[in-house]
């Protein structure tokens, strides 16, 4: 999986993220159009399915499993990173370590952890509250709404993380 996402604020689409009362457009590009240009565009990729030239210069990893933090560590150009868990999915973003769980139950499929990851792309690089201060994600694709509430933070120890140019 590799895609470049353009993200915008209060733009009506099929799928948009509710972050800290606001509200993002995501489109896999390319988007045409003459609208307004994106607050945010930012490339995703999968470990499992991508070649590491593309992992090197991803700003958000999506995989299926371990530690997210691994894969910021690792891939020290990458901003966000998240793994699908039995449960839900885990994300790493900035010093922010934490579990992403579905409000009313059942998973957090991969295709899900990529637009969550990349709505909180788009709000660090906005430079929105610290990610630590978030509680819920909500996605709305379509008429389907899904909801995760940020759970079991943590801070990244400063050591574990190099910093990003």
């Amino acid at each position: 999986m590799v895609a470049l996402v353009r993200v915008w604020d209060d733009l009506p689409g099929p799928v948009r993220v509710l972050i800290g009362g606001r509200v993002l457009a995501l489109r896999r590009s390319p988007a045409g159009g003459s609208g307004p240009p994106p607050r945010d565009e930012h490339l995703v990729a999968g470990p499992e399915a991508t070649p590491r030239a593309w992992l090197a210069c991803a700003d958000v990893i999506v995989g299926r499993s371990g530690d997210p933090a691994r894969l910021l560590a690792a891939y020290p150009g990458c901003l966000v990173a998240a793994t699908v868990t039995r449960r839900g999915c885990r994300v790493a973003a900035g010093d922010l370590l934490a579990r992403l769980d579905p409000v009313l139950g059942g998973t957090c499929p991969p295709a899900d952890a990529a637009l969550y990851a990349s709505a909180l792309h788009a709000w660090l690089v906005a430079g929105g509250r610290p990610v630590g201060t978030l509680t819920r994600l909500t996605l709305v694709r379509g008429n389907a709404v899904t909801m995760v509430r940020i759970r079991d933070r943590r801070v990244a120890r400063p050591g574990d993380r190099r910093a990003v140019p």
